[in-house]
């Protein structure tokens, strides 16, 4: 039944929200890709939704209702999209909605771990939002299981590399 599950989730803007169909399967990334005619790069978001809304509708990738419309081309995406800021969680469902957008358009978005992402994972929360130490300990839970291996968020997370080739580039986040 998770195709009958669409969650709204909110934006950076008061009262705006983009639905988020769970994927029906989730599978590990392939780690080399063919040459593509087009990508966009970009890292370090930690959090910050505004940021990335606007850097993804300033270059074509996402119109203003936050659909994809980019066509064919690629997004890579390589590391830190998590800690420091308050809408981490919200990028994270961004990030894996627009991944099914762009599929369906014959473009892709590539999700390459950066070290926070793997700090998180591995219960290193020093640069975590306090705000997220909050949400958990009201929820009566421990941050790592919010993103642990029995959530969505975390089992997608753990589909993703930590370095990907695409054509003849290799994208890590900050060296290997």
């Amino acid at each position: 039944q998770r195709e009958s599950i669409i969650l709204k989730v909110a934006t950076d803007e008061p009262g705006r929200f983009f639905d988020v169909p769970l994927k029906k399967k989730l599978q590990n990334e392939k780690s080399e890709h063919k040459k593509v005619n087009r990508m966009f790069v970009f890292s370090d978001i930690e959090g910050n939704f505004k940021a990335m809304r606007t850097l993804l509708q300033g270059n074509g990738v996402i119109d203003k209702d936050l659909k994809w419309s980019f066509g064919d081309g690629h997004v890579v995406l390589t590391g830190d999209f998590v800690d420091r800021g308050d809408l981490v969680t919200e990028v994270l469902w961004f990030i894996y909605a627009l991944e099914e957008q762009a599929k369906e358009a014959g473009g892709y978005v590539h999700f390459v771990l950066g070290n926070h992402e793997i700090m998180n994972m591995s219960d290193d929360l020093r640069y975590l939002n306090p705000k997220y130490i909050e949400s958990a300990k009201l929820l009566n839970e421990h941050f790592m299981n919010l993103y642990g291996q029995n959530s969505e968020l975390g089992r997608w997370l753990r589909t993703k590399n930590v370095a990907e080739k695409i054509g003849k580039f290799l994208f890590v986040h900050a060296g290997i």
